[in-house]
């Protein structure tokens, strides 16, 4: 994946659909590996996008997000 395209990702968010601390998310069209860098997450706990590395995006738990900003990714 090309720099461009994870940076573009960053600061987006999207609820967790299970408890894993990896997984896939869809973010532009992209799909894109993940993972939660600050514990467990809950199922439905909002997930934010930090960091990325070659092969990952970096996400942290942030329940204090809010499903109608714009940066919100429906992970479907």
């Amino acid at each position: 994946m090309s720099d461009y395209q994870m940076q573009k990702t960053m600061g987006k968010f999207f609820r967790s659909k299970g408890t894993n601390i990896t997984g896939l998310v869809r973010i532009l069209g992209s799909w894109y590996d993940y993972k939660v860098i600050n514990g467990s997450p809950e199922l439905g706990d909002m997930l934010e996008v930090i960091d990325f590395t070659s092969r990952e995006l970096l996400v942290v738990i942030n329940n204090n997000l809010e499903e109608s900003d714009v940066n919100y990714i429906v992970n479907s």
